[in-house]
């Protein structure tokens, strides 16, 4: 039992969509963490993979916020090059998450392979979490060939799905 806190990055508004839906839900508190730099565009987005791909931080906002009251933390972010988003990495890397359940929440264009979720377990465990759930949605799917959008509504469709786990690993049934 305890208190929820989820926080999440979404460049695209699709994390933001399953975050939100899990809050209404869960009734939690919510919080979003802002990249500083500019992601948007193609030449943002060029850069945001190139820093996943070499495990970049960045700034953000908040930095350090105050998670004391929560029993149960959801981290939500895209993955970007088979990683979590450089805000969330950033955001694991200068915070402890002691004595926490933690359920990681991402969106994606293809699922990930277990050694990548793997690894982002792990960094939360390295900062003393303790990952109860990970859990993903697919952004894009593959329509005749080719790669198409899904709207929010699907991604909160299939967030939703997850409820029942969810609830089964922070014990708030």
């Amino acid at each position: 039992m305890g208190k929820t806190l989820i926080l999440y990055y979404s460049l695209t508004g699709n994390t933001r969509a399953g975050c939100e839906a899990l809050q209404q839900e869960l009734s939690a508190d919510i919080l979003e963490i802002r990249d500083l730099k500019n992601r948007t565009g193609g030449w943002g987005f060029f850069r945001a993979a190139i820093g996943s791909l070499f495990g970049v931080h960045t700034k953000i906002e908040p930095k350090n916020p105050d998670m004391s009251g929560y029993a149960n933390l959801i981290i939500g972010s895209p993955i970007w090059t088979g990683k979590l988003s450089i805000a969330i990495r950033t955001f694991i890397d200068e915070n402890r998450f002691d004595g926490k359940k933690v359920i990681i929440y991402t969106t994606t264009n293809a699922y990930e392979k277990e050694k990548y979720k793997e690894k982002s377990r792990n960094l939360v465990r390295e900062a003393g979490g303790e990952v109860v759930g990970y859990y993903q949605v697919l952004a894009r799917e593959e329509i005749d060939g080719e790669k198409v959008e899904r709207s929010k509504q699907q991604i909160v469709e299939d967030t939703m799905s997850f409820m029942p786990e969810i609830k089964k690993a922070f014990a708030l049934q």
